[in-house]
């Protein structure tokens, strides 16, 4: 159960990892994401493990606002969502 007060779970964090086709590196408690467009990283975040972690600080190292990273973990938003969010927001790496 994430701490009080979090918004996204370890599950939703692992969600928008595999939504997005991060590259994955498991570590001792915790996982990397490496999300890259284009070949480029454009966000990484930590995913930690254990009870009672929270993970609200994704939506900023992937250079959304929560609502968007709640609507990937979620199903309604998938990765060309993702990607015109960068877009929109100058984050989407030129080739």
């Amino acid at each position: 159960m994430p701490k009080r007060g979090s918004i996204l779970t370890e599950r939703e964090a692992d969600e928008i990892a595999r939504k997005l086709g991060a590259d994955i590196d498991e570590g001792g408690n915790h996982t990397v994401a490496t999300i890259r467009v284009n070949g480029k990283i454009v966000g990484r975040f930590g995913i930690r493990r254990g009870r009672g972690v929270g993970h609200d600080y994704i939506p900023r190292q992937i250079h959304v606002n929560m609502k968007m990273a709640l609507n990937i973990a979620r199903c309604t938003k998938e990765r060309k969502d993702y990607e015109f969010a960068l877009k929109n927001t100058g984050f989407y790496p030129t080739i």
